[in-house]
C-alpha cells in the first residue's frame, strides 16, 4: 500500500512583519518595528479574534528569544559562537594588568626637588605658598575624576593643563640644547665637560593613581636636568651667573604659571556648588542644574565651544556617559550656539581694534 506522507501545518501560517537591517534574527525580524505596528492593537487588550493576535504571540516569542541570547552572550563574555564555554569563562578568571616593578624618579637638584615638593606657608609669614608638583598630581586627578561626569570645564582644565605643558617641555629642550651645544663645542676642541650631578640624588616611589601624574613627573626629570646642565655651564665658566639665574627664572615662572591655573580649576570645579557639572546641565531645565551653569561661568567665562563639542578633548578621560539621540541635538545646538557668540566677540574685539588705530 503506497505509503501517506503526513504534513505537519505550522502552528502559525506564514507571517508578514516588519524588518530591519542589523536584526538579531536570520530572517531580519524587527521588534521595535513589530512594538510600533501592534502598538494601538496591544493597548486595546490584544483580542484573540483579532487577525494582529499571531503577530502578538510571534513578538513576544521573540522578545523571549531576544533576552536569552542576550544572556547566552553576556554569560559567555561576548566570545565568538567558536569559542568553548569553558575557555569563554577565562574571560572572568583573567586578572587586571598590575605594575609588576616599583616606578621611581631620581632627581639631583635643590630646585628640582622644591618644584615637585612645593612649599607651604609659613606660620605667621605673609609670603604666599608655592604650589609644587605633588599637589598639581593630586588637582589632575581630581579633574581625571570628574570627566566621569561629562564635565565640559574639567576636559577645559586638563587640555589647557596638556597644551600649557607641551610648551614648557619645548622650551626646557630648546634651552637644554643650547646649553648641550656648547658642552660639544668645547669637546671638540679638546675639553670633555661633565655634567653636574649630586653626590647623592634622591630617589622618589611614584604611585600615581592617574596618568597625569606620571607627566609630572616626566616633567619635574626634564627640568632637573636642564637645572643640571645650566650649572655645569656656571661652573665650567661658559654662562655667567646672571645669564643662567635668568633662564632658570623664566622656566621656572613657566612650570609655576601652569601648575597655579590647573590648582584653580580643581579648587572651583571641586565645590559642592558646581561639583555635579555636567554638559547636559545646559539644555536642563532643571533649576540646580542652571545654577551650576551660572556658577561655572561667573569663575572661568563661557566654556570654548571646541571643548563643549569634544572636538578638543583631552589625553585621557574617564568619560563613559550615554545620552539619547534628542539630547545629543540639543548639545550640537548649543555648541553652535557657543561657537555664534565667540564669532560674534571676536568681531568685536576687531572692529574696537580698527577703530583704536582710526582714532591713533
Amino acid at each position: 500500500m503506497a505509503s501517506r506522507s503526513i504534513i505537519f501545518e505550522p502552528v502559525f501560517p506564514s507571517l508578514n512583519f516588519e524588518r530591519e537591517e542589523n536584526s538579531p534574527f536570520d530572517d531580519g525580524y524587527s521588534i521595535k518595528g513589530e512594538e510600533s505596528a501592534l502598538a494601538d492593537y496591544i493597548a486595546a487588550g490584544a483580542d484573540e479574534d483579532h487577525p494582529f493576535y499571531e503577530r502578538f504571540i510571534e513578538l513576544q516569542d521573540r522578545r523571549e528569544r531576544l533576552e536569552q541570547m542576550q544572556r547566552e552572550r553576556m554569560e559567555r563574555g561576548g566570545a565568538d559562537a567558536i569559542v568553548s564555554n569553558a575557555e569563554a569563562r577565562g574571560l572572568d578568571d583573567l586578572g587586571g594588568l598590575v605594575d609588576d616593578g616599583v616606578d621611581q624618579m631620581t632627581i639631583h637638584t635643590i630646585e628640582a626637588y622644591r618644584m615637585f615638593l612645593g612649599r607651604g606657608r609659613e606660620p605667621g609669614s605673609s609670603k604666599s605658598a608655592i604650589i609644587g608638583g605633588k599637589r598639581v598630581a593630586s588637582a589632575l586627578r581630581n579633574l581625571w575624576l570628574l570627566t566621569a561626569n561629562d564635565n565640559p570645564y574639567a576636559d577645559w582644565a586638563l587640555a589647557r593643563h596638556e597644551h600649557a605643558i607641551k610648551e614648557v617641555l619645548e622650551h626646557l629642550s630648546v634651552e637644554t640644547k643650547k646649553a648641550e651645544d656648547m658642552l660639544h663645542s668645547v669637546r671638540q676642541r679638546g675639553l670633555n665637560f661633565a655634567v653636574l650631578g649630586s653626590s647623592d640624588p634622591i630617589t622618589l616611589n611614584l604611585g600615581f593613581r592617574s596618568p597625569y601624574g606620571y607627566s609630572i613627573s616626566r616633567l619635574i626629570v626634564e627640568y632637573d636636568y636642564f637645572v643640571r646642565v645650566q650649572k655645569t655651564l656656571q661652573r665650567k665658566n661658559l654662562q655667567t651667573d646672571e645669564a643662567v639665574r635668568k633662564v632658570l627664572s623664566s622656566v621656572s615662572r613657566g612650570i609655576l604659571s601652569t601648575f597655579y591655573g590647573t590648582t584653580r580649576f580643581d579648587r572651583w570645579l571641586n565645590q559642592p556648588e558646581i561639583r555635579a557639572l555636567s554638559r547636559l546641565d545646559w539644555v536642563s531645565a532643571d533649576q540646580d542644574a542652571a545654577k551650576r551653569v551660572e556658577f561655572a561661568l561667573q569663575i572661568f567665562g563661557p566654556i570654548p565651544s571646541a571643548i563643549y563639542t569634544a572636538e578638543v578633548a583631552p589625553s585621557h578621560s574617564r568619560r563613559r556617559y550615554s545620552i539619547t539621540s534628542a539630547e545629543r541635538e540639543l548639545l550640537k545646538v548649543v555648541g553652535g550656539k557657543l561657537q555664534e557668540d565667540e564669532r560674534a566677540e571676536a568681531q568685536d574685539a576687531a572692529g574696537a581694534q580698527l577703530t583704536q588705530d582710526a582714532v591713533a
